[in-house]
């Protein structure tokens, strides 16, 4: 069995959905797949077969307005506006939570009332599960979708999305709920007792990640964002798409097995990189060695085609050929540094 474990992260979970579909592009079929929080959210829709209902969300989505605050405070708040009005904006926003006692849930109910089938979720071959804490005893809460009452399903992803800035509500058993990232942030255990003997864990926040060692020494295929995928809150659609795709071709270098840390590469074996470098003196490759920390001539031509690449400002969303991004910095005018002049001396005749 191939399990698929969601790790929680807020508005970052757009990221998620680039890597499922670098997932289905491959073929890669799961069995299973548990989420925490906002991966909780994610599980859901991808086990009821709803990826594209998911991408029509995480595209059009304003996480602003979700959440309940004013249109025009989330416009100048994505447009950077911070003047008088913004400012009054924001003590509204602020009085108003305040008041409640906490953020309203009433946009999340709403989305889940609009995105989620519970027949469809519960007759799916993919199994689902979720984790979330009880409030009154801390007490951990791991579930899978055979032991939720169809009435109840919503409930139980709510609760594992449940932040302390939520305004409390009982939903489940007559219990408050806290966020299942306070206690375990990526639910593989839940896979693994499960019967799953791999599984593919995206990451959202790796740094920042409360979460339970394997129970059991199982093959597990992490898809970690190389670069950063902002805030627990995004406001902006635009940074929304962004780890959209950052998700996906992280997703397809793993997946695939392509070449590179940041961009993606095409596939290529160590002796092609041993001969591309064969005229550069040894000299010049210790001191490049050590400055980009590659051990090895493919790992140092690789980091030295990304650094080019981000000084270029170079689209990270494409499969590369090294050949055809050497052969353009050949053709380049002139040689800024001594990494440029170092990939003009590669040769491949």
């Amino acid at each position: 069995m191939i399990g698929l474990a969601l790790q929680g992260g807020g508005a970052r979970g757009a990221y998620q959905v680039g890597a499922y579909y670098a997932f289905l592009e491959s073929h890669l079929k799961f069995d299973a797949v548990a989420g925490t929080s906002i991966g909780a959210f994610n599980g859901a829709l991808i086990a009821c077969g709803k990826e594209k209902e998911l991408l029509d969300f995480w595209t059009s989505v304003s996480i602003g307005e979700l959440l309940g605050f004013d249109k025009e405070y989330v416009r100048k708040k994505i447009a950077k506006e911070y003047d008088f009005t913004y400012l009054k904006l924001s003590l509204k926003n602020m009085f108003a939570v305040l008041k409640s006692k906490g953020i309203k849930i009433d946009g999340l109910e709403k989305v889940l009332n609009d995105y989620l089938d519970e027949e469809k979720l519960l007759k799916s071959k993919m199994d689902f599960g979720i984790c979330t804490v009880r409030l009154n005893d801390l007490k951990p809460l791991y579930i899978f979708k055979k032991d939720m009452a169809k009435s109840k399903i919503k409930d139980y992803i709510l609760a594992s999305c449940y932040l302390p800035i939520f305004h409390l509500e009982k939903k489940v058993d007559d219990h408050y709920y806290l966020d299942g990232g306070f206690y375990d942030n990526t639910p593989i255990n839940m896979l693994i007792e499960r019967g799953c003997k791999k599984v593919y864990v995206v990451e959202l926040n790796p740094l920042l990640n409360i979460s339970k060692k394997p129970s059991k020494p199982i093959e597990i295929i992490r898809i970690t964002p190389k670069r950063s995928l902002g805030g627990v809150l995004i406001y902006d659609s635009k940074s929304l798409i962004e780890n959209i795709k950052m998700g996906y071709y992280d997703a397809l270098r793993v997946v695939k097995k392509l070449d590179g840390e940041y961009y993606c590469f095409k596939r290529r074996p160590n002796f092609y990189y041993n001969f591309l470098i064969r005229k550069v003196r040894l000299k010049e490759l210790k001191h490049l060695k050590g400055f980009f920390h590659a051990k090895t001539n493919k790992e140092l031509i690789i980091r030295a085609l990304e650094y080019w690449m981000k000084n270029e400002n170079v689209d990270y969303y494409q499969v590369y050929s090294p050949y055809k991004i050497i052969k353009e910095i050949k053709k380049a005018k002139e040689n800024k540094n001594f990494v440029d002049k170092f990939l003009t001396q590669l040769k491949f005749l």
